[in-house]
């Protein structure tokens, strides 16, 4: 069973001019999918038409199975969770308090958290790896603490699959690198689909790419087969040389 199922699906903000059209994407289960492509190509909107904050034009959604618009907003929320980009500290909570929040979908009106709740906040932060953060306040942290904090908020809503708006754009390559580790690692516990801008990295982590333009899909596969010369040319409009070893690709701008 695919984690998530595109069909046809166009959205956008104006409905005379759409910004993703007819697009078809499936996630299978325990892929990482990277959606890679220029500013302005619909991966934030593709994200924010999965998660429900922007209402599609045409087409479906289904996640595990069950069409989006057939789930309310709690049960939409235990099945996807997004970690959307820049997201600032909020001063007065620890780092507990902010991954307890990614409970909410579990919890009933007014109710307290359970020992269930509080069991999955310390599974999220050991798969994170952010156990010595613990007790620290949010406001406290680094960009790459409190994006690893994000991502286990996230992880404690225990979804089948994790959305991710620009991982790493504001992070030094020290924990861009981390956190591409730490994602990749996720695959055992959910599908992963990330938006990216830099081709390299995501080409390294993740398992698929999607390489997108003016709101549509150029190539979906392998990242050795989506990073090509030909590709980079046809959605950047820059000449590359593409290298590849051990099923590994990277490109590098020609002169």
């Amino acid at each position: 069973m695919s984690a998530l199922r595109i069909e046809n699906l166009t959205s956008g903000y104006d409905r005379k001019k759409p910004v993703v059209k007819e697009l078809n994407l499936a996630v299978k289960e325990g892929e990482f999918v990277g959606i890679v492509g220029p500013n302005g190509c619909g991966k934030t909107t593709l994200l924010k038409t999965i998660i429900g904050v922007i209402k599609p034009y045409s087409g479906s959604l289904a996640v595990g199975g069950r069409l989006v618009e057939q789930l309310n907003r709690r049960d939409l929320a235990r099945k996807i969770a997004l970690v959307p980009q820049m997201m600032e500290p909020v001063e007065g909570f620890t780092v507990e308090d902010m991954v307890l929040m990614g409970r909410l979908p579990y919890l009933e009106r007014f109710a307290f958290e359970s020992a269930e709740d509080y069991e999955a906040v310390e599974w999220a932060i050991e798969q994170l790896r952010i156990e010595e953060l613990k007790g620290r306040m949010v406001d406290e942290l680094s960009g790459g603490e409190f994006q690893r904090v994000m991502i286990a908020r996230a992880l404690a809503q225990e979804p089948n699959l994790l959305l991710l708006d620009e991982p790493i754009s504001h992070l030094d390559i020290r924990y861009q690198v981390k956190i591409c580790r730490l994602l990749r690692r996720l695959r055992a516990h959910c599908s992963l689909l990330a938006t990216f801008h830099d081709l390299n990295l995501a080409s390294r982590f993740c398992t698929r790419l999607v390489l997108m333009s003016r709101g549509r899909i150029v190539a979906d596969g392998p990242p050795a087969e989506v990073v090509t010369a030909e590709n980079i040319w046809k959605v950047y409009r820059i000449k590359v040389d593409v290298k590849k070893s051990h099923e590994k690709v990277r490109y590098v701008l020609l002169p």
